[in-house]
């Protein structure tokens, strides 16, 4: 089971999902299509339990360093830019696999209904690592809906990094993650002190 998981996470890794195959796991792996078969019952299953596997390793990275860093005394503005690093950091490090399994997640509403369960756990941590020490700095919107908005708004250029970008982490255009990231916590920074918004 463990080298048919490893062998599918580095398939993921150096292949476009669509180019996924159950033989290529197998040549990786030596194993038969019997063994294949004998623990799952269809590609669609070991890239779900490959998704699960992922997130059991990745997940617990997140949840803890922004639990962690709910407990740090600092301005909002260092934790708004710590808070989205730990995102990132953690998330781009596995860019092609998540890549793979948001691509899946639209057509297979198990691995999409397992996405949301992974991205909820995330926010939550994410609103208490913001919340706890900065509620009264955040206005003039309602501070958990702005938290959650920031989350939003975070989140959503990450998934864009992670499938529109190339190989090398440029966006068509030539933008790095580094820019785009740097501009995204100074436009949530401002989202959150209400700057210029009704």
């Amino acid at each position: 089971m463990e080298r048919l998981l490893a062998a599918a996470e580095d398939q993921l890794r150096e292949e476009e999902v669509d180019l996924f195959t159950i033989q290529k796991v197998l040549d990786r792996t030596g194993l038969s299509v019997g063994a294949f078969y004998s623990r799952f019952p269809d590609k669609t299953a070991l890239l779900r339990a490959v998704q699960e596997r992922v997130h059991a390793r990745l997940d617990p990275l997140i949840l803890d360093a922004l639990a962690a860093q709910a407990e740090v005394e600092e301005s909002l503005e260092e934790a708004v830019h710590h808070c989205v690093d730990i995102m990132n950091d953690n998330m781009l490090r596995e860019r092609k696999l998540l890549r793979a399994f948001w691509i899946l997640s639209t057509f297979d509403p198990v691995m999409r209904k397992a996405a949301e369960l992974f991205n909820h756990a995330r926010r939550s941590a994410f609103l208490e690592a913001i919340l706890r020490s900065h509620r009264n700095e955040i206005g003039p919107h309602d501070p958990e809906s702005a938290t959650a908005m920031a989350y939003a708004m975070c989140t959503s250029v990450l998934q864009t990094r992670l499938l529109a970008s190339g190989p090398d982490g440029l966006l068509n255009f030539g933008v790095t993650d580094e820019d785009i990231f740097k501009q995204l916590k100074l436009s949530l920074i401002s989202f959150l002190r209400g700057n210029g918004s009704e």
